[in-house]
């Protein structure tokens, strides 16, 4: 495994954190709420949405990488993304499915959620690497909602785009419970032992949910719609066999309004 801080292998530059590319509604709400600190984590491995990891830096201070390498997926592009202080490459040699990544979810997550013990964040966001958070002044009045909330955990439903960016699947096809996808950070929370839906095992279960959903991109193309179906999905194609089938599809407002599949 390697660990690397780009403020010691960038150019100064390069690694210049500009916190005025946060979205104004973002900024009001951390005033607002005395919010001092937000870090963004991410995890990735198949490198094929990257507006997904740019939007984050629109949500946060500081952005940590668990990154994984595969014979078939490699890239250096995230590494330097701005906001990004610090990361962790991952090797793997072969290409995993997706109950091998599911039953190692609790070490990935926690190893990288060690990244942030020394800088206590006020909230850690965690999206996946295929996910995007809803629209500033949405997710602004969701995460007012959460701080103000006696819950530790806020968790998200999600919508899945289809076909492009600008129509999401209007019929559920499969059951997603809400995944958490915010938390509020403090010493010594972990993932061990791994509860499922995201949730950080020392918070428990307990979680609110957001009124919004996430915007879920890892459908959107056809080819990977496929490949996951024949490929990733091989063990639970039954499950999945929404996937390829043809789908109602509505175009996409806001975050709000999208329907929850």
């Amino acid at each position: 495994m390697k660990s690397v801080d780009p403020g010691n292998s960038m150019p100064n530059h390069e690694k210049r954190v500009d916190k005025e590319t946060m979205h104004e509604q973002i900024r009001s709400f951390k005033k607002e709420n005395n919010i001092k600190k937000m870090v963004g984590l991410m995890m990735l491995h198949y490198f094929k949405w990257p507006w997904c990891l740019q939007d984050l830096t629109r949500y946060v201070d500081e952005i940590y990488l668990l990154i994984h390498y595969s014979p078939e997926f490699r890239a250096d592009w995230p590494q330097k993304v701005e906001k990004v202080v610090r990361y962790e490459e991952i090797s793997i040699d072969h290409e995993w499915q997706v109950m091998e990544w599911r039953e190692n979810q609790a070490v990935f997550r926690d190893r990288l959620l060690r990244m942030v013990d020394g800088c206590r964040p006020d909230l850690v966001l965690f999206p996946d690497e295929d996910e995007s958070f809803p629209e500033p002044h949405i997710l602004a009045n969701d995460l007012k909602r959460f701080v103000r909330s006696r819950k530790q955990q806020l968790a998200f439903k999600r919508c899945n785009f289809w076909d492009s960016m600008d129509t999401v699947r209007k019929d559920k096809w499969i059951y997603y419970g809400p995944h958490v996808k915010v938390y509020k950070w403090k010493p010594g929370l972990s993932y061990i032992p791994y509860s499922g839906f995201n949730r950080v095992a020392t918070y428990g279960k307990d979680r609110l949910v957001s009124r919004s959903v996430m915007k879920h991109y890892a459908y959107m193309e056809k080819s990977e719609r496929e490949r996951r179906y024949n490929d990733l999905y091989r063990e639970k194609q039954q499950t999945f066999k929404g996937l390829i089938g043809k789908p109602k599809l509505v175009a996409y407002t806001d975050a709000r309004k999208a329907p929850r599949t």
